[in-house]
């Protein structure tokens, strides 16, 4: 379905299994021109990817969920440089991946028939991040907005680097419709995903897929009171 969007940039999706602190797990890629030459990635505004998300045959929900994430986005950043967020210019999270990034995991919620997502608090990370605008602290300055506008608990995990990024950070905001403790649910399913990165401990996202045992009570929605912390 990825490909639907049509981006003018090819992009590759590879899975493989690898292994963070002796935990198996799933690490996807995201394959495009720009990361093995000197060819640079699109800069985009919000209405040009708002156009590549809308034309795409894509189901409701999932180009709905996409446009709410990328909005939240466009707000963060837009705070941060003092600007319109029509005006911000996307860099990084204008990127190919970041659209893929995005999509797809819209995608996979709508495929799974996910009613309504929780996430564990955020992890804060320490240290410095390079950007489009140069060194960065940690957590980025759009993390932290995107954490500050959804009131979202966070905790300081130990770890130096960057632990949640701008579009990991857009994604839980949006989509969650709680953060804390997980609800009391039948556990159907566990999915374990690795990201790039060797740390202290497992850099792996934990997806916990079950049925609550109480009906639910808000369904995955765009919400701007604000999925689990990149590394655990």
């Amino acid at each position: 379905q990825i490909d639907r969007l049509n981006l003018p940039e090819t992009d590759k999706l590879t899975a493989a299994i690898v292994r963070k602190n002796g935990i198996a797990a799933t690490q996807v890629n995201v394959g495009l021109p720009h990361a093995t030459t000197a060819q640079t990635p699109p800069l985009r505004h919000l209405h040009d990817i708002e156009q590549i998300i809308t034309a795409a045959d894509l189901p409701a929900r999932a180009i709905g969920w996409s446009l709410a994430i990328f909005r939240r986005l466009a707000e963060a950043e837009g705070a941060i440089h003092g600007i319109d967020p029509q005006q911000v210019h996307f860099h990084e999270v204008g990127a190919t991946d970041a659209i893929v990034d995005i999509v797809g995991t819209c995608l996979g919620l709508d495929w799974l028939n996910v009613d309504e997502l929780h996430c564990a608090p955020l992890p804060t990370g320490r240290g410095t991040v390079r950007a489009a605008h140069g060194r960065l602290p940690v957590p980025a300055p759009a993390v932290l907005k995107l954490m500050e506008m959804a009131q979202a608990p966070i905790y300081n995990a130990g770890l130096v680097g960057e632990l949640v990024t701008p579009t990991g950070a857009a994604i839980a905001t949006e989509l969650a419709a709680h953060f804390g403790e997980p609800p009391a649910l039948q556990l159907q399913k566990v999915g374990l995903g690795a990201g790039s990165k060797d740390l202290a401990r497992p850099n792996i996202l934990r997806w916990w897929l079950g049925k609550t045992t109480t009906p639910v009570s808000t369904p995955v929605h765009h919400t701007h009171q604000a999925p689990t912390p990149p590394a655990e």
